[in-house]
């Protein structure tokens, strides 16, 4: 989207597993990008990688693709993958509507759960 804030993330380590924090807005030209960071983290060997989305004010099918893709890589692995901290309205309407809010944010009650499912 022209004037859309770019996409950015970084990969820190914290309290034994990754955070991973995106901001900006994903969608088809930035959800490569954020794949390729994914993909890094999950090259890492973390048992735990954690993708805070307090950050991202927009993402499409095309970045919903993308988590779904990490995500099924990380169960692969051995590896929990969620997202966190989603704040924006918009992500958390695509989370619901798509049904992959239990999939994507992990167990009620979790620190950056689905509590406002």
């Amino acid at each position: 989207m022209p004037g859309a804030p770019p996409l950015a993330a970084a990969i820190r380590r914290a309290d034994g597993h990754l955070k991973v924090a995106v901001s900006g807005e994903i969608d088809i030209l930035s959800a490569p990008q954020l794949q390729v960071t994914l993909d890094e983290a999950l090259s890492d060997g973390a048992r735990v990688v954690e993708v805070d989305f307090s950050g991202v004010e927009f993402c499409d099918c095309y970045g919903l693709g993308v988590l779904l893709k990490a995500r099924r890589r990380a169960a692969e692995q051995g590896t929990l993958l969620r997202l966190v901290s989603v704040t924006s309205p918009l992500v958390r309407r695509l989370l619901r509507r798509t049904g992959t809010a239990a999939t994507l944010l992990g167990p009620p009650g979790e620190a950056g759960s689905r509590t406002w499912i």
